[in-house]
C-alpha cells in the first residue's frame, strides 16, 4: 500500500475552500451585526480559533468572493 501524494492543484483547491469557508463566516458575522442580532455560536467559535492562530489580520483581499 503506497502513499498518495496530493497534486500542486489538489492543494490549491484545498486551501481555497478553507478561505471560502472563512469568508462566509466573516460575511456572517458582519450580516449579524449590521442585524443587531447575536452571530451563530458556530461563526464566533471559527473566529476565535482563527484569531487564536495569528491568522486573523491575513489580508483575504485575493480570495475569490463565491461561497
Amino acid at each position: 500500500m503506497g502513499l498518495t501524494v496530493a497534486t500542486w492543484e489538489e492543494i490549491q483547491e484545498a486551501r481555497l475552500q478553507e478561505v471560502l469557508v472563512l469568508q462566509a463566516v466573516h460575511h456572517r458575522l458582519l450580516a449579524a451585526r449590521e442585524r443587531g442580532i447575536d452571530p451563530d455560536p458556530y461563526d464566533l467559535e471559527v473566529a476565535r480559533s482563527v484569531k487564536a492562530t495569528g491568522l486573523g489580520g491575513i489580508d483575504r483581499v485575493n480570495a475569490r468572493d463565491d461561497y
